[in-house]
């Protein structure tokens, strides 16, 4: 028993040892053997590896000209819509409102203009009616002195001319009160009349508005009590009524002005008219007496009178004369009456504008890719306010497609318009899009700090990146705006060129060293017989570096023992 115990202790020894054996071998790292690696011919590909965020090509938000409520929205999310398809109407009840009350206002200028017209018409009339009464009567009293003149000399002359003088005087008496007439009877049958029904055409549509106006207060006060529309709804029929009663009030004023106007000048040209026959017949009865009674030779009273009363004539003439400049003025009145009545037709037009634009039409053909608003929603102007405006819709074309990211700028010299470029999706597993790169930003966009070792940021970690677009060659209904997307940019290729492995390259630069392997290992060599030669490289990829000239294909190679950071590449491409 006692020689089982010592042999049972002896192999239980001898297994913790060949245990501790194993264990220490399987603890020790593996020996690499020495791989060597051969000249081949195939691709050496430079890439770019970024990942970005799909975009369409156009896009545009769509916004109104106007402030106010969404009435309607006719297209949703994910739609289809043609360039200048309604999209949206906004509410255009004060539109509305601001556009008859603007009409109203034209209707009353125009009213004015037309007033302003008639009245520089009458005027002008009035005026050549006066001037030629007293070039009549200058030529009255002319003939007056002259048959004073005449009288002095001889009797029958002075006979003679005074009744031609008669005659003169009662022809011209005639045209007085023919011309006085007229100017009456225009103005009772046309003038007048004309603006009294102006006048009260405007004061009854000035009525009905503010009738309007009134009763849609009452509604929309009754529709506040209920809860259908908000206080501003109120408010603003309350100004709409407000203004409508101030119109109504001026047109009243002002019918009631014109009817009191014409009345007096109604009473002046009659008062004219019956002092023009008074002339006629005062003129008939001096033409009478010169040619049953011939006058006396003139005394010299006779001719200094004469000759006074034509200066006097004269005097009047001028002073007739001189009341052109009323005529200036009238014609004043009508260009500043016109001015408003095309101020306000201006006022219109624009707010005929604002009623087109509450209706909101698509600016491009493409898809609905966000609707920002709801039915009932206030939105504000993309003119009038401070902000740029509330969108109602996103319209993208979707045609085009674009990739944006943003490149290292140790990569960004890599890069140029027109390089191909793989994409692909994580919607789309398996497929590859392909584009090219269409802008390539002169500047940086963003400055991310990179986080050190010792978990802090320093200026030296900071990665600063540059802008970069990638256009898609066709559109597939796969991409969509939103999507991330991996790009890969293919910077250079070469394909069935002579190539070795970027780990048995020795330096860095256009001329490394590689280590060539003459003789494999033998029994009488137990290491293989390298030699050490200098290489033309072109462009190198993460794998392979093209070979230019010093190695030929089939060659064998030794790696180099590199154990630091990553090498720095060379690369050489096409430009």
């Amino acid at each position: 028993m006692k020689k089982f115990a010592i042999g049972c202790s002896f192999l239980l020894l001898c297994a913790l040892v060949m245990g501790i054996w194993v264990a220490h071998i399987l603890a020790k790292p593996a020996q690499k053997s020495d791989e060597t690696e051969k000249v081949t011919r195939g691709d050496v590909v430079v890439k770019v590896v970024e990942d970005g965020t799909i975009e369409p090509l156009s896009k545009v938000d769509v916004k109104s000209k106007v402030a106010g409520r969404i009435l309607r929205l006719y297209a949703h999310e994910g739609q289809t819509v043609r360039q200048g398809q309604i999209l949206a109407t906004i509410d255009p009840i004060d539109v509305i409102n601001q556009v008859k009350a603007l009409e109203a206002q034209l209707d009353a200028a125009e009213a004015r203009l037309a007033s302003a017209r008639k009245a520089a018409l009458l005027q002008d009339q009035q005026t050549s009616a006066t001037i030629a009464q007293y070039q009549q009567n200058l030529a009255q009293a002319k003939a007056r002195l002259d048959e004073a003149e005449l009288q002095a000399t001889a009797q029958p002359q002075l006979n003679t001319q005074a009744i031609q003088n008669a005659k003169a005087g009662l022809q011209a008496a005639k045209a007085n009160l023919k011309a006085q007439e007229q100017a009456l009877e225009l103005m009772v049958k046309t003038t007048h009349p004309n603006a009294v029904a102006s006048a009260r055409s405007a004061y009854q549509q000035a009525l009905a508005q503010e009738q309007n106006a009134a009763l849609n207060l009452q509604r929309q006060k009754q529709l506040l009590q209920k809860g259908f529309v908000s206080q501003s709804a109120v408010d603003a029929a309350e100004e709409t009524y407000l203004v409508a009663k101030a119109q109504e009030q001026e047109a009243k004023e002002k019918l009631d002005r014109i009817e009191e106007a014409n009345a007096i000048e109604e009473q002046s040209a009659r008062s004219q008219v019956a002092a023009a026959q008074a002339q006629v017949a005062q003129a008939e009865t001096a033409l009478r007496q010169a040619q049953l009674n011939p006058q006396p030779i003139a005394s010299q009273d006779e001719l200094a009178s004469a000759k006074a009363a034509y200066r006097q004539a004269l005097a009047q003439l001028a002073q007739a004369r001189s009341n052109l400049i009323q005529n200036k003025m009238r014609r004043d009145d009508v260009l500043a009456a016109a001015a408003d009545a095309q101020q306000i037709r201006n006022q219109l037009n624009a707010a005929l504008v604002q009623l087109h634009d509450t209706t909101i039409y698509s600016p491009m053909t493409g898809v609905i890719t966000k609707r920002y608003v709801e039915p009932g929603d206030l939105i504000t102007s993309a003119i009038s306010s401070f902000t740029s405006g509330s969108p109602i819709y996103q319209v993208a074309d979707l045609g085009t497609m674009l990739v944006k990211i943003e490149v290292n700028e140790v990569d960004i010299n890599k890069i140029r318009v027109g390089m191909p470029t793989e994409v692909t999706t994580s919607a789309s597993p398996g497929v590859v899009f392909w584009g090219r790169v269409s802008k390539v930003a002169p500047a940086a966009s963003s400055y991310t700090a990179a986080t050190a070792s010792n978990g802090t940021a320093t200026p030296q970690n900071t990665v600063i990146r540059f802008p970069v677009e990638i256009r898609i060659d066709h559109a597939d209904p796969r991409l969509r705006p939103g999507m991330s997307a991996h790009c890969t940019i293919i910077v250079a290729a070469r394909h069935n060129v002579l190539r070795v492995p970027v780990d048995c390259l020795y330096g860095s630069g256009p001329q490394p060293q590689v280590k060539v392997v003459l003789a494999p290992a033998s029994a009488d060599h137990p290491k293989p017989i390298t030699q050490m030669r200098t290489i033309q490289i072109g462009i190198q990829d993460d794998n392979y570096a093209e070979v230019l000239s010093g190695l030929k294909e089939g060659e064998v190679l030794m790696p180099a023992p590199y154990t630091g950071p990553p090498r720095q590449k060379f690369d050489i491409h096409e430009e």
